[in-house]
């Protein structure tokens, strides 16, 4: 797994996995790796690999810094794609969010550094879109049937929805009850959820961890499915 910083003696570990990606049964040549670690004072470190160089031409390394409740406080972005002609082929950016405040640094294609700044409603939920984050989100939007939420999602791959997109409505999710699914050996407790307004399932564990999507796409079944899962004993507890 590649990664922006190295894991410090400092940081204890909690969780990893990778997820591995199929389209019609066959393999892509794309991973999502992830690893969490947590700090002394209960902040907690995401780490993402997606490598998808031999496939997309895609390359994106993230780091969140998450509160000890939870919130995100700092996203780092390095993304990259030579491939995307007419997209975003590098950007370098800085995620920060204090009170009601976005503050997003960054470089555009090799451009001069710039900064924005944007509201950002407290109450907000932020989908960032790489799995290891996205399974809370889900939870989240799935538990408020019935109130109007705020979702940021973050934007990496167009130039004019960088750095990001704030939609309003209500919950785009509805949650379809328990399932039980193998991972090699093991079982695993999921719930299970559904895009109303798009073809998309979601299970999800105990943990907030996705462990299974399948979702179509020009009548095609694209499948994603974590493996290599691991959870410290303290956060299985």
């Amino acid at each position: 797994m590649r990664y922006l910083h190295p894991v410090q003696a400092h940081e204890r570990f909690l969780a990893s996995g990778s997820y591995r990606f199929v389209i019609d049964g066959a393999p892509l040549r794309k991973t999502e790796s992830w690893a969490i670690h947590a700090h002394p004072d209960g902040e907690r470190f995401i780490r993402v690999d997606v490598d998808a160089r031999e496939d997309e031409g895609k390359s994106i390394l993230a780091e969140a810094l998450l509160s000890r409740d939870g919130a995100l406080v700092r996203l780092d972005i390095r993304y990259e794609n030579a491939k995307f002609q007419g997209g975003v082929k590098t950007l370098r950016a800085a995620y920060q969010i204090a009170g009601d405040r976005l503050q997003v640094g960054y470089n555009l294609n090799g451009a001069e550094r710039k900064y924005v700044e944007a509201e950002l409603p407290q109450a907000a939920l932020v989908d960032i879109p790489l799995f290891v984050f996205r399974g809370r989100a889900i939870s989240k939007m799935a538990a408020q049937p019935d109130r109007e939420l705020a979702i940021y999602v973050p934007m990496f791959d167009y130039a004019q929805l960088f750095p990001g997109v704030l939609r309003k409505g209500f919950s785009p999710v509805e949650g379809l009850g328990e399932d039980t699914l193998h991972l090699g050996e093991r079982q695993v407790s999921t719930r299970r959820y559904r895009y109303v307004d798009r073809a998309a399932t979601y299970w999800i564990d105990r943990h907030d961890t996705i462990v299974k999507r399948v979702s179509s796409f020009k009548q095609r079944e694209i499948t994603v499915e974590i493996s290599n899962y691991a959870v410290s004993e303290r956060q299985r507890n």
